[in-house]
Order: C-alpha cells, then sequence, then structure tokens
C-alpha cells in the first residue's frame, strides 16, 4: 500500500503525468506520414519524449519506495505469473491479428491517429521505436502505474472493479481515438492491462505485456 498524499495533489500529478504522454503521442502523430519523416518534428518528439519518460520513471520509482509491500523483480514476476502473462499476451495477439485482418478486408476502416503506411522503411523504424520504448511505457505509467497509485487503493471487490472500468476508459482515452470504435478497442487492451496489474501487483507486467502489443500492432500495420 502506498503512503498517499493529499487527493489534491495526486490528481494534479496525474493530471501532468497524463499531459505528457498526450503530447509525446500527439508528436508522435505529426512526426510521420505517408511521404516520410519530418525530422524537425522526429527531433522534438524524442527530446520531448525521452526528458518526459525520465521524469515519470524517475516519480514512479520513488512512489514505489513507499509501499510497505517489497518491489517484485521482473523476472521472478514473470515466473511466478508465467501462465496468466503467457494467456495475456495470447490474447493481445490474437486480438491485433483479428483487427488487422479485418482492416485489411475492408470489414474495419483504417483507423485515425494510427500507425501511416509508408514505403520509407524510415517511417516502420521510427514507428517501432517510438511505439516501444516511449509511447507503451509512458501509457502504462499513466494508465495503470500512477493511476493505482493514486486512485482505488482499497483493498475491495468494488474498488478493484471500478479501477479497472476506469483505467480502461483512460487508456482509451490518452490513446486519442479518432472513432467512437477506435476508443471501445482500445479500452479493452487497457481493461486486460489494468486486470494484469491488480493479478500480478507488479506494474512491469503490463508494460511488458503493452510493450509486446505494441511491436505486434506495429508490424501488423
Amino acid at each position: 500500500m502506498r503512503v498517499g498524499e493529499s487527493p489534491g495533489t495526486d490528481f494534479s500529478r496525474y493530471l501532468v503525468w497524463t499531459a505528457f504522454a498526450v503530447i509525446t503521442l500527439i508528436l508522435k502523430n505529426f512526426a510521420a506520414n505517408a511521404n516520410g519523416l519530418n525530422t524537425i518534428v522526429v527531433a522534438v518528439f524524442f527530446i520531448f519524449g525521452i526528458i518526459t519518460l525520465a521524469l515519470m520513471i524517475r516519480r514512479y520509482l520513488r512512489e514505489r519506495s513507499s509501499f510497505s509491500e517489497p518491489s517484485k523483480k521482473f523476472m521472478a514476476s514473470l515466473v511466478n505469473n508465467i501462465g496468466f502473462i503467457t494467456l495475456m499476451i495470447i490474447l493481445m495477439t490474437v486480438l491485433r491479428m483479428m483487427i488487422s485482418y479485418l482492416q485489411v478486408t475492408g470489414k474495419l476502416p483504417q483507423f485515425k491517429n494510427d500507425d501511416v503506411t509508408s514505403s520509407d522503411q524510415k517511417v516502420f523504424i521510427f514507428n517501432l521505436i517510438a511505439n516501444v520504448l516511449i509511447i507503451a511505457v509512458q501509457q502504462q505509467l499513466v494508465s495503470t502505474g500512477f493511476f493505482f497509485n493514486y486512485f482505488f487503493r482499497k483493498s475491495s471487490p468494488a474498488s478493484a472493479v471500478g479501477g479497472i472500468i476506469v483505467s480502461g476508459l483512460i487508456a482509451g482515452a490518452i490513446t486519442l481515438p479518432g472513432t467512437w470504435l477506435q476508443f471501445f478497442m482500445n479500452t479493452v487492451f487497457g481493461l486486460c492491462y489494468a486486470f494484469t496489474y491488480l493479478y500480478t501487483q507488479d506494474e512491469k507486467m503490463p508494460m511488458f505485456i503493452a510493450i509486446i502489443g505494441a511491436l505486434i500492432g506495429t508490424i501488423m500495420i
């Protein structure tokens, strides 16, 4: 259990972390288009994204040290939850494959603010690095890490269910969806990440799944 601060302080800080993640995603969306990369915006994206990500990780680790429970090592947590994590990765992969298939066959539209298709290999490499190393980590810190540090900290079924639902909605919103369908699909992913966090009690596990999901999603587009 985290040694919490005042609700107002927690809420204000959460707005800052959310703003960091949203602005970083906006910069990433402007950095690449079908014609290639905008090198100036790419540079701004990496500078802003890396600095804000470093600040978020530093703050999260500092807050995590105030928990009464000791921090778990990545490999120990992964081994202890290997069955559940494997199931979630399979679920993420199947969902992304289904979405990609439906888009290719024309049964689903291409989503706005999704990674652009381009013949320029640099665009693909940029999207891969940006999604996996920056965007996925920032969004998980916002939708699960900081979120469950600040809110829904009571150990009760009602708090857990409420936290999962709200966390999923936040995850769907911070991806800046262009349609309600895209928002719904990203919310489903967010619900899975939130459930993973509460099941494992380790932020590294939903982050690990989100990174794999971002890798698969970027490759399939």
